[in-house]
């Protein structure tokens, strides 16, 4: 008979070593680092995400880690002024901001917490998103802040300018963190703002440019999340609105396979006890005086304190916190 599956499923190989929460992870790249950032951090791993803001050219990524190995901060003159915001074009929107000192130290500050991060950090999560990239004086940005097109010259990385540029940052990083795991993933964010064919090229060579990093880098390795997305999950119901973005859906799903690559089975089964805490914090309580109130609380507290007996490097202060009240 026929196999009327109607599906390819990715085949799931276990990573030759483990990710846990006693390791600090570095993410970098697209809003899709966000995401896995945002799911570990949840699980309590000690994370930091783009300390740059969201950077979607491997250029930007190699630059921004080229400044967490030195030592210099932003300066007055690395800013500009447009539409009533000081910008940096090395940063994310999300630094702009109307007074050029609060937009300097918020700069400085995430650029000093970066590098603290970057020297003690078991793993380097870096996402690449498109070869499609913009100067400006010469120099390639992160974001054009919606300055005019006119004052940015439009090229796409080839596969030979990725693999130098992050050869030589990751180099860099080496030299200040020799112990540093790098993980590899391209986004599944579909960039189309321009075409679909430019799309479908950008991450033609992304993933190229990819697997020469991994032939040349040692200790680093590729998690397959553009993959997941366009061969296995291959229909716009995982999709968001945008019809460019993973859903939520999808998220999960890719997630859940970061998970059974990289964790061991005592680390999921934490993550799920971690999981139960959080859903019970959520939980709202009809009666918070009542007695049945003060068991639940006391229950959840006795969970929190089960786990930090022997992983005490967990934090729950908010949901003690919470329980304690």
């Amino acid at each position: 008979m026929l196999n009327y599956s109607f599906r390819t499923e990715i085949q799931e190989q276990k990573a030759e070593y483990t990710v846990s929460h006693q390791n600090s992870i570095l993410l970098m790249g697209s809003c899709f680092a966000e995401n896995m950032g945002e799911k570990l951090t949840k699980c309590k791993f000690d994370t930091l995400s783009n300390p740059f803001g969201i950077l979607f050219n491997p250029v930007s990524i190699a630059q921004s880690l080229d400044l967490l190995t030195h030592s210099i901060l932003f300066q007055e003159s690395d800013l500009h002024f447009f539409a009533n915001e000081w910008i940096s074009f090395l940063h994310h929107g999300k630094f702009s901001h109307p007074d050029k000192e609060k937009c300097l130290s918020t700069i400085n500050e995430k650029l000093s917490e970066g590098r603290a991060f970057l020297q003690k950090a078991d793993f380097l999560i870096l996402t690449l998103g498109t070869t499609v990239s913009y100067k400006y004086q010469g120099v390639v940005v992160a974001n054009c802040h919606k300055v005019p097109q006119k004052e940015f010259q439009k090229q796409m990385l080839t596969p030979k300018d990725i693999v130098s540029a992050l050869k030589n940052s990751i180099e860099k990083v080496r030299s200040i963190n020799e112990n540093i795991r790098i993980i590899f993933t391209v986004s599944p964010v579909r960039y189309i703002k321009n075409s679909m064919v430019e799309n479908a090229f950008s991450k033609a060579q992304l993933i190229v440019a990819t697997h020469e990093l991994l032939r040349q880098i040692p200790n680093s390795d590729y998690f397959p999340a553009y993959e997941i997305m366009m061969d296995d999950l291959r229909d716009y119901r995982f999709y968001g609105d945008d019809m460019i973005h993973p859903s939520p859906l999808a998220v999960n799903y890719i997630w859940d396979i970061f998970c059974n690559t990289f964790f061991s089975e005592e680390t999921s089964k934490l993550n799920t006890q971690i999981d139960e805490i959080l859903t019970a914090k959520n939980h709202r309580l009809r009666n918070p005086s009542s007695e049945e109130s003060r068991c639940f609380k006391e229950e959840q507290l006795k969970k929190i304190q089960k786990i930090q007996s022997y992983s005490p490097h967990i934090q729950f202060d908010e949901e003690i916190a919470y329980f304690e009240n």
